[in-house]
Formats: structure tokens, sequence, C-alpha cells
């Protein structure tokens, strides 16, 4: 009975050893290339939205991620669509916020900025409203879809938490950086 007793506190002890030496003993770190929240972001459209008589439409979306900055950048087709005027296409690009919620332990896309848009044959009387649309139907439709979410997919993940104490673009990652309990 002592001797499995000595073998399980072994055994607990070297996975609490291997837990805090797998986990850097401070902090995870969750990164996402380029590829992998292209593959995330992907899905979440063609995001569309209606304002009284203009309809508009974001696609294909394209991830570009920029060293240094705590955004991510996405370039779409946009497409409007006005009553008694053929639909005009173009190109958009935003920027957004990558933002942590503790409580689903997922990373959402906050406060989307046109950064670009380029509407040709757009009358230029509705240039201003047309980029308020697609910067609000970005923002609402960005920020409550998650990009990322930690489940508890391998060590890191499990034992992080899930505390965010930084978020950045580095070597051509997204990292999230969390804090561990001590």
């Amino acid at each position: 009975m002592n001797r499995q007793r000595s073998k399980l506190c072994l055994l607990l002890a070297l996975a609490l050893l291997a837990t805090m030496v797998a986990c850097n003993a401070r902090e995870v770190v969750v990164s996402l290339s380029r590829d992998e929240i292209q593959a995330r972001v992907a899905p979440l459209f063609p995001l569309t939205k209606n304002w009284l008589i203009l309809k508009v439409a974001l696609s294909e979306p394209e991830i570009f991620l920029s060293e240094g900055a705590n955004q991510i950048g996405i370039n779409t087709l946009v497409e409007l669509n006005i009553p008694f005027m053929k639909p005009i296409s173009g190109h958009l690009g935003v920027s957004a916020v990558p933002r942590y919620d503790a409580a689903s332990k997922s990373l959402y896309l906050e406060q989307a900025t046109v950064e670009r848009l380029e509407l040709p044959g757009l009358m230029p009387e509705l240039q201003d409203k047309a980029r308020e649309a697609i910067e609000n139907l970005a923002r609402q439709e960005l920020a409550k879809r998650p990009i990322y979410e930690l489940k508890g997919r391998n060590l890191k993940e499990i034992t992080a938490a899930y505390t965010l104490r930084e978020v950045r673009v580095h070597n051509g990652k997204l990292q999230a950086i969390f804090d561990l309990p001590l």
C-alpha cells in the first residue's frame, strides 16, 4: 500500500513539474499565424447589413499582420446596393484590435476602423455615408464573433490563468500573452 502511494506521489510530482516547465512557469503565449487567423475569420463572411435604402456586403476577407502593431488588418471586397442604381463594388481595408474576453476565453476583433475604401462609381455625396455604414457593419459584426477560443487543446491552454497581459504581432504571428497563476 505504501509502495503504491509513493509511486502515485512521485507521478503527481513529475506531472506538476512537467506542467511548470512546459508553461514557462510565468506565462502562456498563444501564437496564431496569418493563415490560422485567415482560416478562423473567413467563415465569418460574407457580412451583410441593410440600412434604410442601402445594402452593404463584405466578402472574401484577406488577413494581414503588421509587425509591431496590436492590430489585425482585413482587406475585403465591398458591394453597395442602392435602389435604382446598379451595384457598386470596390475594396475595403479595415484594421481591428484583438480583445480577450475572459468569461468566454475567446479573442474578438473590436474597434474596427476603415483605413482604405475604394468605391469607384459612387457619387461623391454618398462617400461619407457609405464609409460610416461600412465601418458600423465591420465594428458590429466582427466584435461579436470570436477569432480564437481557448478550449484546452494543449497543456498551455489548460493551465493558463486567462489573464491577458499583452497582444502583439511578432515574427509574422499574432501573439496573446497570458499570465499564469502563482
